[in-house]
C-alpha cells in the first residue's frame, strides 16, 4: 500500500451496507489507506484513519449480493 490516509482526517461515522464485504474492504483500504479495525464474520466489518475505533462501518445485512444501485 503506497497510500495511508493522515490521522487527523475527519470523515464522521459511516455505516454503508454493502453487496461484497471483501470488495467493499480492499476498495477503502487500497484506495483510502485505512485500517481494519474489527470485522466481525463476513457480516460486518469497521475501518478508520489514524487508530479510532471505527469511522466506517461496512455490512452485508440485507445487502449481501445485490446488484449496483441505479444510476
Amino acid at each position: 500500500m503506497s497510500y495511508t490516509v493522515p490521522a487527523q482526517t475527519r470523515i464522521g461515522h459511516v455505516h454503508l451496507k454493502v453487496s461484497d464485504l471483501d470488495k467493499a474492504l480492499s476498495f477503502y483500504q487500497e484506495l483510502w489507506g485505512v485500517e481494519l479495525m474489527q470485522k466481525y464474520g463476513t457480516q460486518a466489518a469497521f475501518i478508520s484513519a489514524g487508530g479510532y475505533h471505527h469511522h466506517i462501518g461496512l455490512n452485508t445485512w440485507y445487502s449481501k449480493g445485490s446488484p449496483p444501485a441505479p444510476g
